[in-house]
């Protein structure tokens, strides 16, 4: 992420084409490059970035807040989330730097547009604007972006069916106001795929989307092997078995071995190893000489497995990780390790006083571009300068190592419990618009924040079952985990409320 953010700041967009390229979305390079051209160390800006977006949450939920102190509570509960500081994950050129201030950002924008439906045009067209942006911003950072997918439709769903007496031209603007969102993210879509095909020859976002990637990534995982399983998306048989019928692939048979041999990454890593292995032997110089060496394994293993040369699952040809039937049995047990780590914080690790344990690592032409595309300071990797630290600069690292755990500690204790209770008083608030007939605001807005985390942890048992054990992805489940707290706070206080003046 450095080194492309690095090459845009140069003005080469993503540099000289490779294997790691075009991989993932551009969006964190894009922003790590934004931050140093605004002369803000990357950490630094992460946390501004997301202290900005707790604030416009606080915008979001003004109308819908009588008075002003919860606002100043959710500033503070949402502000202080551990998970932005949970080191040394946090303090690292990591996308969840900035996924979790901008999934924060999408709902927030949600939500205020949402509250916002009876106001002014101009009031409901910013709101309108910022879920654009953000949720532009935040799909082409992360790939797994099909999880916000349900939300947002469930979002454009209600926001149809909220006042349906209103005239038609409240009706044509609620329209406008939503293709202005599709026409930001197009827009983003649109700038992307141009600049590829500028630099790289090929109007695509990203090449592991591609069908030519595809067919022959998801080729190898159709073929089916008894020894297929878990966490292996291609196996040794697979791998004899797509030698024997695609002349193609079989060219990367020396190359393979060896780096089957010497690599430590895991099975489940086969995708980074192929895509190293096609580079390595001179088949991926361009974008488009890749691209067309991915087509002709894909056609040929495709041939085969129509043809019966070979056993092959059916199904399509996809990097979607395959589906076996005995996974059924544990979707429960995944799903819920996944959801409690969700609502409990409890993979926030900061060892207290523990800092002295960390050291730089890296090749010094790596630390170099670090340094100076994102403007922070490198942890020593000297052991003798780290012993010479002064007495008082490592009790102030104490300090603030003590204060950031004892943060995370008490998030942790307490955010199941408070989620358990919003969870309650947001069944609360359903059940009370179905008694009362109408379509409560408390009830949909909490539905679309509670739509947008299951559809996350679902996605994340799928990956948990099939692929590896992921982590990093979970980390924007937690900002949904306080924003769905603090919305069910201000619900609950307008309902104690709107009780105390009806019995008046």
């Amino acid at each position: 992420f450095v080194l492309l953010a690095k090459h845009i700041l140069n003005g080469e967009w993503l540099g000289p084409y490779n294997q790691f390229t075009l991989i993932k979305g551009p969006g964190y390079p894009l922003f790590i490059a934004f931050a140093n051209f605004a002369s803000l160390p990357l950490l630094f800006a992460q946390h501004l970035l997301y202290s900005l977006i707790c604030i416009i949450v606080i915008a979001a939920m003004r109308p819908f807040v009588k008075q002003r102190w919860p606002l100043m509570i959710i500033f503070v509960f949402l502000l202080l989330n551990p998970m932005m500081f949970d080191y040394p994950i946090s303090g690292r050129a990591f996308r969840l730097g900035l996924s979790m201030p901008l999934t924060l950002a999408v709902f927030a924008c949600m939500l205020g547009l949402f509250v916002r439906l009876q106001n002014s045009f101009t009031n409901r067209l910013l709101w309108s604007i910022g879920l654009g942006f953000f949720f532009s911003l935040l799909w082409f950072t992360r790939e797994e972006g099909m999880w916000r997918l349900p939300a947002r439709a469930l979002f454009f769903i209600l926001c149809f069916l909220s006042n349906p007496e209103k005239s038609v031209k409240h009706w044509l603007q609620k329209i406008v106001l939503l293709c202005i969102v599709t026409s930001i993210f197009l827009t983003f879509q649109w700038y992307i795929e141009q600049s590829n095909k500028t630099y790289y020859g090929k109007a695509i976002l990203n090449e592991i989307k591609t069908p030519e990637f595809e067919s022959a990534y998801g080729g190898l995982m159709r073929i089916d092997t008894e020894k297929s399983g878990r966490y292996v998306p291609v196996s040794k048989k697979a791998e004899k078995l797509a030698f024997s019928v695609s002349p193609t692939f079989k060219l990367l048979k020396p190359v393979l071995d060896e780096k089957r041999a010497q690599s430590d990454k895991m099975p489940n890593f086969y995708i980074w190893r192929l895509r190293d292995v096609v580079r390595i032997s001179g088949y991926a110089d361009t974008l488009p000489e890749a691209l067309d060496f991915y087509k002709k394994i894909g056609l040929e293993l495709k041939s085969a497995c129509d043809n019966g040369e070979i056993p092959c699952l059916d199904r399509e040809a996809t990097i979607v990780p395959p589906w076996k039937p005995e996974y059924n049995e544990l979707i429960p047990e995944y799903f819920s390790k996944f959801f409690i780590r969700a609502i409990s914080f409890s993979k926030f690790n900061s060892e207290r006083n523990q800092f002295f344990l960390y050291r730089s690592s890296a090749p010094r032409e790596m630390v170099r571009n670090y340094t100076y595309v994102t403007g922070e300071r490198i942890l020593s990797s000297s052991a003798a300068k780290i012993r010479n630290y002064p007495d008082f600069y490592n009790h102030l690292k104490r300090e603030k190592y003590r204060n950031l755990n004892n943060i995370g500690e008490m998030y942790k204790s307490i955010i199941s419990i408070l989620f358990w209770i919003s969870l309650a008083a947001h069944l609360f608030c359903i059940a009370k618009g179905f008694w009362e007939k109408q379509l409560r605001f408390d009830a949909v807005m909490g539905l679309v924040i509670l739509g947008g985390l299951i559809s996350l942890i679902s996605i994340l048992t799928y990956v948990g079952i099939t692929l590896w054990q992921v982590r990093r992805p979970l980390f924007s489940a937690y900002p949904l985990v306080l924003l769905y707290i603090s919305f069910m706070f201000v619900s609950v206080i307008n309902l104690f409320t709107s009780s105390r003046k009806n019995d008046t």
